[in-house]
This record gives structure tokens, C-alpha cells and sequence, in this order.
């Protein structure tokens, strides 16, 4: 087991996971407070060799180098690469510190979250309607950007709903074309075809530049529930000046630079995280669990049977 597990700030863990953490290290200190600063979180993470932090908390090269005895960092949050990350994750590798995240645990939201604005707006359900005359979705053109494991699913549940799916994705995905009957289009095509868009992206693609909202046109719904900025603002807001367009959006989203955009009348926005629910957070959980035990184990090896590189480098650097 560990020696010490540390939460540096506050995390999406239950109270019961905490308890449950306690089984896979000698000491367990959680701090239930934001860090004032680097020297603060310094002292948090002290002699730990494991830590959980949030997607807010900042690992510095500074503070890695000086986190002489961690072995293993938990992001309790999505991961979505290295220029994105507040971890310094070339210095954790270059000290052989080992890191995991989680993935995939607010994905139902999400997708409950873009169906239901849909059919509200397709039925008329909260003051909105998006045509003279209600409609459902079967045989509505839906195109989704990103097919990954999100899109995967927003793409499923329209379909069941009689929905013609078509998408645009970095790889295609044949064995979903063939089991699915879903179209890949390239992004130009698909914009042409399709009333309604779900961007389901990694995080800061802007693939919703003036081009091709000019090419996608009016008398559409745009759903965007990627993190970051996916859009040109200006050319967004422009798109917005059809009060037949709708745009569907959450807090994650929105930029500051945008944020007047939320009064508009024809934008359904969510001043929250739509995929933070209660079982998300119980998702999120038992993810953060068994990385902490996988990695318990790893340690427990290290332990029975001798030093590795990756303690040797931690010794050495605890030395200087």
C-alpha cells in the first residue's frame, strides 16, 4: 500500500471513497480548502507518494522536484493532453511518476442533457420551439462532430429515436457504419446536410468558423458541450442574429468573451456542468478507487522485491 495519500484540494470523491482510500495507505490526509499558492501545496503534498488533485489544482515543475518520495498523481478529472494540463506531465515522467485521470464518468449527462434540450425545442416543451409546427425526431438529419465515446452515445440514443445519424470524426468509425447504418461525411458535406449538430470535440477544436456557418446555414440547432472555445465568437454571435438558429451550450463552453451571448433568446445555456450528477460523482469515484489500488499494487511490487528505477530517481532527488 502506500505510505501516505494526500488530497491536496478538493476532489470529486464521496465521503465514502475517502474511507475506502484509507484501506490503500498507511496515512490519509485530505484538505478540503483550495491551495493559496505553490509554497502551500508544497507543504500539502509534504513526504505523500500519492496525491489527488483536481483539474484546477497547479503541479509545477517546481513542486514536483520538490514532492521528493511521490510515486503516482491521480487527476480526479478528464484528461484532454498535455497543453491542457496544469500538471507539468514532462517533469512527472522525466521523475518516473506515474499519473492517471478519469474518463467517460459524465458522459450520461451530457447526452441526456443534448437529447432533452432537442426534443424541448422540437415539441415546444419549455417555451421555446424551434418550428411553426412540433415535431419528433424521426427522420430529423442529426450530424455529429466527434464520434468518440460521447458521440458514440449521443448518436445512439438519437438513433433511437428514429433519427438519421451522419458524422464527421478524426478516423472513421466503419464497423458503427455497417452495425448502425451510421454516414461519414467530410465536415463540409455533413454541414450541408444535416438540421442539427452535436460538437462533442476535444477540447479547444474550433471547427465553427465563418466558413462553415455560412456553409451550414440558417434554420438550424447547434448543441456544443465540448470544453473550451470550438467557435469563431464574433462569427458565432453573427450566426445568432437568426432568431430561427438555437444555440444549446453549459458552463464548461462559455468563454468570457462570449458570456453576453446567454441572455440572447434564441440560446438555451446551463450556468452548471451538465454531466455532474450524483451517479457521475459515484462513477468518478470508484475510478479514482481502483487507480489507487492499481497502483498500490505497483508499489507493494516495488516493495517485495527491491528498488526500481523509478524509486532509485525518487531516493536520489530526496537526497539533494
Amino acid at each position: 500500500m502506500f505510505q501516505k495519500i494526500v488530497i491536496v484540494e478538493p476532489v470529486s470523491l464521496t465521503e465514502a471513497g475517502k474511507e475506502e482510500l484509507k484501506k490503500y495507505c498507511k496515512e490519509l490526509v485530505v484538505f478540503n480548502e483550495v491551495s493559496t499558492g505553490e509554497e502551500e501545496t508544497i507543504r500539502r503534498i509534504g513526504n505523500a507518494d500519492c496525491i489527488l488533485i483536481s483539474t484546477f489544482t497547479v503541479i509545477s515543475k517546481e513542486i514536483i522536484e520538490k514532492a521528493n518520495y511521490l510515486k503516482h498523481v491521480v487527476l480526479c478529472g478528464s484528461y484532454y493532453g498535455k497543453q491542457f494540463a496544469k500538471i507539468d506531465i514532462d517533469v512527472l515522467e522525466q521523475n518516473h511518476i506515474t499519473y492517471s485521470h478519469l474518463a467517460e464518468h459524465g458522459d450520461n449527462g451530457v447526452m441526456e442533457f443534448t437529447v432533452a434540450q432537442v426534443i424541448n425545442l422540437l415539441h415546444g416543451l419549455a417555451g421555446k420551439q424551434w418550428k411553426t409546427e412540433r415535431l419528433d425526431l424521426s427522420h430529423i438529419k442529426i450530424g455529429i462532430l466527434g464520434l468518440g465515446n460521447l458521440g458514440g452515445k449521443i448518436a445512439k440514443t438519437f438513433k433511437i429515436f428514429g433519427s438519421e445519424i451522419y458524422y464527421y470524426s478524426k478516423t472513421r468509425k466503419e464497423i458503427l457504419e455497417k452495425t448502425e447504418g451510421y454516414r461519414y461525411l467530410e465536415l463540409k458535406e455533413l454541414l450541408k446536410t444535416v438540421d442539427i449538430l452535436s460538437i462533442n470535440v476535444n477540447r479547444d477544436v474550433c471547427l465553427i468558423g465563418k466558413e462553415n456557418l455560412k456553409i451550414f446555414g440558417n434554420h438550424k440547432i447547434i448543441v456544443n458541450t465540448s470544453i473550451g472555445k470550438c467557435y469563431e465568437t464574433e462569427t458565432l454571435k453573427e450566426w445568432l442574429t437568426s432568431k430561427d438558429n438555437y444555440y444549446i451550450c453549459d458552463q464548461p463552453t462559455m468563454t468570457d468573451e462570449i458570456k453576453d451571448i446567454i441572455h440572447y433568446e434564441n440560446v438555451i445555456y446551463y450556468d452548471d456542468s451538465v454531466g455532474d450528477t450524483k451517479q457521475c460523482l459515484e462513477r468518478a469515484t470508484a475510478q479514482i478507487i481502483n487507480h489507487v489500488k492499481k497502483y498500490s499494487k505497483l508499489s507493494d511490487i516495488d516493495e517485495t522485491f527491491g528498488k526500481s528505477k523509478m524509486l532509485e530517481c525518487r531516493n536520489k532527488n530526496a537526497k539533494t
